[in-house]
């Protein structure tokens, strides 16, 4: 976003930003809202929670966040002049972000049944290749690589709760 003194919007005017921080607001609130609903609450130990931290503190900090920078948005497109170079994206860079956002639900759906780590990397090796690598070795190191060290990033050293694989669930780090 640049800002120019030469011609401020006129106060009123709803563009582009304004959409975006308007949806920003509705889907802090949306998030604000589900997340008692859709947290899972960890098994207590001893009578204790494993760690200290409320299960719902990271998901609620993320709303508030949306809601923050919604309203910072809406502020500051009042004075932006600016083009909406949305529309002027070519069809490939559409299908990239369709394409990729279609890997994520399917992972997402998929996940409970394969687990983390697996559907992570069937994710990672279908966008890598969709998106041009052509180094097998390569494409299969950071495919299989990255989803185990962050299982073990998160399911290790910060105990969150991630979908086991169901094929070798006695295996730590899988």
């Amino acid at each position: 976003m640049s800002d120019t003194g030469d011609q401020p919007a006129s106060r009123g005017a709803i563009n582009f930003n304004t959409v975006f921080g308007i949806i920003g607001i509705v889907v802090g609130i949306a998030l604000f809202i589900i997340t008692p609903d859709q947290v899972e609450r960890p098994r207590l130990l001893f009578g204790q929670k494993p760690s200290g931290l409320d299960p719902d503190f990271f998901p609620r900090l993320v709303a508030i966040l949306f809601v923050i920078t919604g309203g910072w948005l809406i502020w500051r497109a009042r004075v932006l002049v600016e083009e909406n170079r949305i529309r002027n994206l070519d069809s490939e860079a559409i299908v990239n972000v369709i394409v990729t956002l279609l890997g994520f639900l399917i992972m997402a759906l998929v996940m409970p049944w394969l687990g983390f780590v697996i559907s992570s990397i069937i994710l990672l090796a279908v966008l890598s290749t969709f998106y041009g690598n052509r180094n097998l070795l390569a494409g299969a190191a950071v495919s299989i690589g990255v989803p185990l060290i962050f299982y073990n990033i998160l399911r290790v050293w910060l105990q969150v709760v991630l979908p086991q694989n169901p094929f070798f669930p006695n295996i730590l780090w899988f």
